[in-house]
């Protein structure tokens, strides 16, 4: 498991919502629902995450730690996984929000293949 496979799950998770759902244009729940079901939830996977990536272990998560909101070492990890997967999905939204009908037609039947 790494967190650029996490994060390109999860934007794959999106682009196929966006690919049903092309003319919603509010997507904060899923995105958010899709980047908190993409977190790991087993510990070792999140310590083996935070070991790889030590910005995991090093920033302060803007939304405060994860699970129980007690700033353990684990809980900061598993938020700022949850912000990095959720960062990746706004990308990929602002790339679509970004683009003309032609574009987001291209860009739709890119993702669909």
């Amino acid at each position: 498991m790494t967190l650029d496979g996490l994060k390109e799950d999860a934007v794959r998770e999106f682009k196929d919502w966006l690919i049903e759902n092309p003319d919603n244009d509010e997507p904060h729940d899923v995105i958010f629902e899709i980047a908190d079901s993409n977190v790991p939830i087993y510990t070792a996977d999140i310590l083996e995450l935070g070991g790889n990536h030590w910005e995991l272990m090093t920033e302060v998560p803007e939304l405060g730690p994860a699970f129980d909101g007690a700033p353990t070492p684990l809980n900061i990890i598993a938020a700022n996984i949850f912000e990095a997967i959720e960062q990746a999905c706004w990308e990929c939204w602002r790339e679509y929000e970004d683009a003309d009908e032609d574009e987001r037609t291209d860009l739709l039947r890119e993702w669909r293949e």
